[in-house]
């Protein structure tokens, strides 16, 4: 265990607005650490990217380098040794996310350090430590039930459009897109009797997919704007780097009616200047918070009460560097 060479560095949705994150990520944090690791300055790292956080938990050998070498734009965490380690914990156990403890953010940080155990990039410090982190995540999320009631993302998203629409039968409604956030927003759309949707995805293998388990209808990525032409809804959730959604495209059809256009993508999916046409709404995650403040203080209260559990947790950690005979964990 190496303690003492634990950083973290990143960016949040406190620190940079949507389009200041999305630049950051274009600049590819990715590519820069793998360099980084080829060169000896870091030893192992996990990456974790969600709409809201980029955030790279590192061992490194010299952060002073990592720093220098790292210029796509500020980095805002800065955190080191075991005060990282308390803040990976807040992270997984949600009490830094705008939903206070939602669950999200502990499948995310999983399927983060899975990734890159998997690629080979951890280190024993990482796995150590992302093991304890998802352990903890777990206990305090059955021992508070904080996520009790939490309104997830695609809550959000679908409170948000019913606050436009009284009536969802008689809407059609387009996603774009087939990937975790995509199949959530389907999730609750079918949850609650929601049945006009069309999907798309550039890989046309996976909404075949998704058409055999619900109640679908499909259209090939190539004809997305006629679907956007004829739907009422859409909403776009795709990976990809650049937009899908154009203007020079969508000035081109024949809109009618009013349209809500939710980009629910980092970076976005559809450019930004459609707001400006007469018919069309259009929102991003940023316009999503506005709707969440109801439990609040509950969840706020349970973040409290439970705090316990992630302070033991460290402890457990420190035990067990010394256990390790390792010294270096208390240094920071």
């Amino acid at each position: 265990m190496q303690l003492n060479k634990f950083y973290i560095l990143g960016v949040t949705h406190k620190d940079l607005t949507l389009k200041e994150r999305e630049a950051f990520i274009k600049g590819g944090p990715k590519k820069i650490m793998e360099s980084l690791v080829a060169e000896g300055t870091v030893n192992g790292y996990v990456l974790l990217e969600t709409c809201l956080r980029v955030e790279i938990y590192m061992e490194s050998e010299s952060i002073e380098l990592v720093k220098e070498k790292f210029n796509i734009g500020p980095l805002f965490v800065k955190k080191s040794g075991i005060e990282a380690v308390k803040y990976l914990f807040d992270v997984v156990c949600g009490v830094n996310s705008i939903i206070k403890g939602e669950d999200s953010i502990l499948s995310q940080v999983k399927n983060s350090f899975f990734n890159g155990l998997e690629a080979k990039h951890t280190t024993k410090t990482l796995n150590v430590i992302f093991n304890k982190a998802i352990e903890v995540g777990k206990k305090f999320r059955y021992k508070s039930q904080v996520s009790k009631n939490a309104m997830s993302l695609e809550a959000i998203a679908l409170k948000f459009i019913k606050g436009h629409f009284e009536n969802l039968d008689e809407k059609r409604i387009f996603i774009v897109g087939t990937g975790e956030m995509a199949v959530a927003i389907l999730n609750i759309f079918t949850r609650n009797n929601i049945n006009n949707i069309v999907m798309t995805n550039r890989s046309r293998i996976r909404v075949l997919e998704l058409k055999e388990k619900y109640n679908i209808d499909i259209v090939d990525f190539d004809d997305r704007y006629s679907e956007v032409e004829k739907s009422d809804i859409i909403i776009s959730a795709t990976s990809a780097p650049h937009a899908v959604l154009l203007e020079k495209d969508i000035k081109e059809l024949d809109l009618k009616g009013e349209k809500i256009f939710l980009d629910l993508a980092v970076p976005r999916d559809i450019e930004p200047v459609i707001e400006e046409y007469s018919n069309i709404n259009l929102y991003n995650l940023d316009h999503l918070w506005e709707v969440v403040r109801k439990n609040e203080e509950n969840r706020e209260r349970l973040l409290r009460e439970y705090r316990y559990i992630l302070e033991d947790q460290v402890r457990n950690l420190l035990k067990y560097c010394e256990y390790k005979g390792d010294l270096r964990c208390k240094k920071r």
